[in-house]
This record gives C-alpha cells, structure tokens and sequence, in this order.
C-alpha cells in the first residue's frame, strides 16, 4: 500500500474511532437519560399506586382528625415501611401541616429534607430521583384527591427499588447502552469504505496536483538554465547536494522540500535580464553587475505569486547573501540570512567551480575546496561548510561526474520521497 495511502487510513481510522467513542459517550448519556426517566416514570406510578392506599384513611382523618384516626394513619404507615417498598414518609394536610412521619429503623427524617422544599411547592406528582445505599430510589410528592378530584392531602415519601428490580432496571440499562455502542460502531465501520471510496479520487487528484507542480519546477528550472546558456544539469545538481547536506545537518521534512524547490529556482529572476548583460562573454561593468543584482527580487516577485513556491523564496531572494554580510541583494549577514540560503550557498559554488562552464574548465575537486576553504567565514556560514567538506568528495564523486541521464534519475528518487511518497 503506497504511503500515502497508509497514512490516510491510519488518520482516518484513528478519527472514525475518536469519532466513535464521542458519540457512544454522547449518545450513552442521552440513552441513560431517557432510561433513567423511564425508570423514574415507572417507579412514581408504582408510589403513587402505593400511596393511594392511604387516601381512605386519610380522608377518615382529615374529617375526624382525632387520636384513634391518627392512631390508624400510623398503623398503616409503619406497615408500608415494614412491608412496602417505601422507606421514609409523610403526611400533609391540605395546607400542608405534617400530620405523620414515618422511618424505617436506622434511618434519619432528615433523608426526607434535600428536596422537600421543591417537592411541597406543588401541586402534582413531582419527583427526584437518587440512590440510596447503591440503589435506586425515587423521593415522591403525590396529591391525595377524593373522587372530585380535590386534594385533600399530600402524601411524600421514599420509594426504593427491591434488589431484584434494581439489577432488571441495571440490565435493561446496559442493554441499551450496549445496542448504542453497537450501532454507533456499525455506522462508523459502514461509513469507513464510503469515506475511502469517497476519498480516493481526492487522493489521485493530489497526486496529480504534486506531479503537475513537480513538472513546474522542472519546467522553469529549464528554461532558465536554456536562458542562461546552460543545461538542467547544473540545477540537479545543486539540488542533489543540497539535499545531500541538509539530511547531514538534519534538517527536516518540510524545510528539504523547500531547498529543493529553491534550488530549482534560484535563478529564476534571470528570465528578468536583458540578453545583453545575461549573455554577456566578458566582464560585467558596475552598471552591468548593478541589473545583474536585481535577479533574486525579480525572481521573488515571479514566484511570490504561486502559493505551492512561497516556500522557495528563502533560496530565489537570498542565495546571494554572503556570511559576512558583503553579499546581495539584502546585505544580510551571519543567522539572519535563512537557513535554506546559507546551505545553497556552499553548493551552488562548489558546483560553479567544479562543473565545465563555456567560458571557464572545471578545478578539480580539492582545487575548489581549496578556494572554499579560504571563504569559510566571510562568503559561507562556517558550520554548513564543515557539514559539507565531510561529505563533498563522497557527493561529488556520484553526482559531479554523473551525466544528465543519471541524475534525472537520481533526482526523481528525491522528488518521490520528499513530495509524491507514494
């Protein structure tokens, strides 16, 4: 599988699986919920189904409200306690007064008070729910009606779910967040190939989109060395090496890519001189070498204009800065010309001097670091040029004395690695 490729679906399944777990914990709180309301429905009307048994009574107590009905009323709530489901509750007349209480052993009447100014404010069955002792519990206010439909009293209290109940109410929770977790995740796997299907003509047009601007590069790297009376060869080389040296002072990915494009292009400026200067056999006057100067601004302002070679500008703009500041066309000096520019500069002489020119031989290789040397810390940054001399005769060995076919190719195993990786 290219590399691309690979990446692709690593960064794709890694979302699809964060995007997954997101919405099984979005859509498993929801769930749990509606369940738990479900839950909370249920057990209120099974209180309320239970606390109606006390509307008989209480009725015989609000009409009667003498000590042998009260006597009754917390006969039969003690009985609730001991025998219901219910472990605290209370009474209320119609103006809300506490007429009982009633606990089951161990418990405090205080376990009645966290929601019991809520609750008595209404006049509905209102609910809480919480947990008592790990289990579900419901703290329930329940208006007492005669058959009018009057209340004639307000029943509160605690209903707590039996064991039993409580791991049905536990499983059935379960249930449902499993069936959740289970179609969140088989939508994601359905949605997996779609995405790729979807993503594939995405992906070829990018490659395409990296081939065609490869091709620019090499296109206008042609016609300028075509321009400048010269051959691609000397273009791939100076990339060749500039690559080979940025890789010994580790230099990352995306700063190779740009060196690379800057190599290519770094006299694309000269498309901006006249032929009579460019071409020129002799010497250049001042005035001459004045416009000659202008190159690098013109080839910034070439590029400047095509977001893919915005990259590419620290070399165009910079290449001719020396070390010492004496350099054109910023007078930069030392760190605060580029990175990028400070290590074309070592390659691009050592190719001008060791590469066959029509009006000049070839030196042979320590003859020209023979002259380098002399310009280690007034045209080069020292440290790049020291990179560079433990690696030269090695580099210039296979890209110096290869011909153009050998170094297109090596050149386009460059280029496969640091921009197609496919």
């Amino acid at each position: 599988m290219p590399i691309v490729t690979r990446t692709i679906h690593r960064k794709l399944i890694a979302r699809l699986v964060i995007g997954w777990l997101l919405l099984s914990i979005l859509m498993g709180a929801v769930v749990y919920f509606i369940e738990i309301r479900k839950v909370g429905d249920f057990v209120v009307n099974l209180a309320i189904e239970e606390s109606g048994s006390f509307l008989h009574d209480t009725v015989d107590y609000l009409n009667s409200p003498d000590p042998a009905h009260h006597a009754l009323l917390r006969k039969r709530g003690e009985e609730h306690i001991t025998h219901g489901h219910f472990i605290a509750l209370a009474l209320f007349t119609r103006d809300r007064r506490e007429i009982l209480v009633a606990l089951r052993s161990g418990l405090d009447a205080s376990v009645l008070e966290p929601h019991r100014e809520v609750l008595r404010k209404a006049d509905r069955v209102e609910y809480r729910t919480l947990y008592i002792e790990t289990r579900f519990a419901v703290h329930v206010f329940v208006p007492l009606r005669d058959r009018a439909g009057v209340a004639t009293g307000y029943f509160e209290g605690i209903y707590q779910v039996d064991r039993k109940a409580m791991s049905d109410i536990q499983g059935r929770i379960a249930a449902s967040l499993v069936q959740v977790v289970l179609v969140v995740l088989a939508t994601t796997v359905i949605l997996y190939p779609v995405i790729i299907a979807l993503n594939r003509d995405l992906l070829r047009l990018s490659v395409d989109l990296s081939h065609a601007n490869i091709g620019i590069l090499k296109v206008l790297g042609s016609a300028v060395a075509k321009r400048d009376s010269d051959t691609n060869s000397h273009n791939y080389r100076v990339a060749l090496y500039a690559v080979r040296l940025a890789e010994a002072v580790g230099l990352g990915a995306a700063e190779v890519r740009s060196l690379i494009k800057g190599a290519f292009l770094h006299d694309v400026g000269k498309i901006g001189i006249s032929d009579t200067i460019l071409l020129k056999p002799g010497k250049l006057s001042a005035d001459e070498f004045s416009v000659m100067k202008t190159h690098p601004g013109h080839g910034a302002d070439i590029i400047g204009k095509y977001a893919w070679l915005g990259d590419a500008l620290d070399v165009v703009k910079y290449h001719q800065e020396k070390f010492d500041g004496t350099g054109y066309s910023e007078g930069l000096r030392g760190e605060d010309i580029p990175l990028n520019a400070r290590i074309f500069a070592v390659v691009d002489v050592f190719d001008a001097l060791t590469s066959r020119r029509p009006y000049k031989d070839a030196m042979t290789f320590d003859a020209a670091m023979a002259v380098m040397e002399r310009n280690r810390e007034t045209h080069f940054d020292p440290k790049l040029f020291d990179a560079f001399s433990r690696i030269a005769r090695k580099h210039h060995e296979t890209i110096g004395l290869a011909d153009t076919a050998k170094l297109e190719e090596m050149l386009d195993d460059i280029l496969r690695k640091h921009f197609n990786k496919t």
